[in-house]
């Protein structure tokens, strides 16, 4: 529901991560994509009722784009005003933070939750994925021996993004992750609580068929186990 069926249209939303907040009305709206920079939040694939809708023009603190011609206008204005964000996409529901029941053993009826979050870990972990950008990665693997990417295996993410499993890693910039169960966590991070690793993990995936990758602002986003193949020449052509 990305565009608006008369005019092909897409729309963006855009707030400073200080007010992430605002989201919580549009939460339930799981056919959107939320992605993160540095600084803000955005928000892609509205049609045009939702971004027109009292939930959206409620928010103090936005601002809302149009695409044309492969660029970003603000709304109301004919001119360009920006590039489309190339960022990591995931699913709204997912984007933001996970919450979890507290444990209350003295059974006094408090509906008490507990966020968790990401945080510095002085603990030092072995880095065993890389998530690089498909132009480095298609750039190195033409000219790899192939030896060098037998023991690696990878998988697309959204269109832009491949993330890679196996050691020795990559030498490609990007960011690194290391590995809890079936959680990749970016190295020099952990859980604030990390004793709900294990909790985390069967929570939100009870069929222990996804691998759920961490962002260091506490969002995540999953793919799906056998979507993950062996780098190769082949594998990358067959992806375009």
């Amino acid at each position: 529901m990305g565009e608006n069926s008369k005019n092909g249209i897409t729309y963006y939303l855009r707030v400073k991560k200080a007010h992430q907040g605002d989201l919580a009305n549009i939460r339930p709206w799981t056919d959107l994509k939320v992605g993160f920079d540095e600084e803000y939040v955005w928000i892609k694939d509205f049609n045009f009722m939702q971004i027109n809708s009292l939930e959206v023009k409620s928010m103090p603190y936005k601002t809302v784009y149009y695409t044309k011609d492969g660029k970003l206008h603000l709304q109301g204005s004919l001119l360009p005003d920006r590039n489309v964000p190339s960022l990591v996409w995931t699913r709204m529901d997912r984007a933001l933070p996970v919450e979890l029941p507290r444990l209350n053993h003295n059974f006094f009826g408090l509906e008490e939750r507990v966020s968790t979050k990401l945080i510095p870990s002085e603990k030092e972990e072995k880095a065993v994925a890389l998530l690089t950008t498909m132009d480095a990665l298609r750039a190195y693997v033409e000219s790899a021996p192939a030896i060098r990417l037998q023991p690696l295996r990878w998988t697309i993410v959204n269109g832009d993004w491949a993330l890679i499993f196996g050691t020795p890693l990559l030498p490609l910039q990007g960011d690194t992750y290391w590995q809890h169960g079936n959680l990749l966590i970016p190295t020099g991070y952990d859980f604030d609580l990390h004793i709900l690793r294990n909790s985390i993990d069967k929570l939100l995936n009870p069929n222990q068929d996804l691998w759920i990758v961490w962002n260091r602002d506490s969002t995540w986003f999953d793919l799906q186990k056998t979507d993950v193949v062996g780098l190769s020449i082949s594998s990358l052509r067959l992806s375009v």
